[in-house]
């Protein structure tokens, strides 16, 4: 989440203030066969014996040994995590990848990814636990990590990643992993180091545990451009199970990747709501407390006239920034205000 989206009930990693002095955020499987020495396992007869071997067990083999080579090619090996599901990919050009947030879903880039397909190969993913992605058990930012780049592994050639809020984060963790597969990082209302300070992270935990729905309300009502839009978001992620929500909350409040984003090694592009970055403020001051002051290659952007789904409210405006920062992501390294 992001300060646009901490509120003190709010739990996702976007940017939003809860006042000057309380800033808030949104925020394998190894598959092997049984050794020689095992009972039951196959073994070559001795050179010069007439294998026994009956049809039934030589099918049974080679099946394992499909099963092995699959796994080994798909990366399911890797410690049993699932890929996350990707949408038939839409479009033709350079590969824009985009990945939602908290209770949002691929839907809510559709009108932003219509505009994206007119020059670009556009691909939605949906976070574990959303869509039809299975949850992670046990789930860490590390292990969503390794499914996103699951996922971009079939892709032919790295690709521009745009998360938003929380999305964001996972796909700045995963440019951090996984260099090879990002050239070019969007992260739309997104905070990249906790929003709230112990105290408040623990009393909004606890409230998330005494009065789960109120909280999800509170906090949803603040990510709308208005009320009505924030009670369709709001009712959006009270369809989610809790026990698929309440991790993604854990971690929008803990996660803090400001001192490892010294190491991205890619273009980075935030873009922002006023709610995060108000009018007035110093791109150097809002860089720093949303996380990215540490960033090589880093380039912040308003968009004002929106809420938290700047991909809903603003589709227009964030698909000419994607744009520009496709063509050229290492391009402005000034803040562009709109």
């Amino acid at each position: 989440m992001s300060r646009a989206g901490h509120r003190p009930s709010a739990p996702q990693h976007t940017p939003s203030r809860a006042g000057r002095d309380g800033r808030s955020s949104d925020s394998g499987l190894e598959s092997r066969l049984p050794a020689a020495d095992t009972p039951g396992a196959f073994r070559a007869p001795p050179r010069g014996v007439p294998s026994t071997m009956s049809h039934s067990n030589r099918s049974i083999a080679l099946l394992l040994l499909i099963v092995a080579a699959a796994l080994a090619l798909t990366g399911i090996r890797e410690f049993g995590v699932p890929a996350p599901a990707a949408h038939p990919a839409f479009g033709r050009g350079p590969t824009v990848v985009l990945l939602h947030g908290l209770g949002s879903s691929a839907q809510h880039w559709l009108p932003t990814a219509r505009l994206l397909a007119r020059r670009h190969r556009v691909v939605l993913v949906d976070l574990p636990g959303h869509g039809v992605t299975a949850m992670l058990e046990p789930f860490s930012l590390e292990r969503a990590t390794l499914a996103l780049d699951l996922a971009l592994a079939n892709e032919r050639g790295p690709v521009v990643l745009v998360g938003h809020s929380l999305g964001g984060l996972l796909a700045a963790s995963e440019a951090l992993e996984h260099p090879e597969r990002v050239r070019g990082l969007v992260l739309v209302e997104t905070a990249l180091r906790p929003q709230f300070g112990a105290e408040q992270r623990t009393a909004l935990l606890a409230a998330l545990d005494q009065d789960y729905q109120g909280v999800l309300e509170a906090a949803y009502q603040s990510f709308g451009r208005d009320s009505a839009q924030g009670y369709a978001l709001y009712q959006e992620v009270a369809r989610l199970d809790p026990a698929h929500v309440k991790p993604w909350i854990r971690l929008a409040l803990n996660a803090d990747l400001s001192e490892r984003a010294a190491d991205l090694a890619v273009p980075v592009l935030a873009v922002l709501a006023e709610r995060s970055w108000p009018q007035g403020e110093p791109w150097a001051e809002a860089a720093a407390e949303l996380g990215y002051a540490r960033v090589p290659q880093m380039r912040g952007m308003r968009i004002g006239g929106c809420g938290h789904f700047v991909m809903l409210d603003r589709p227009t405006e964030l698909a000419r920034a994607i744009e520009r920062f496709t063509a050229m992501p290492a391009g402005e390294p000034v803040a562009v205000l709109r």
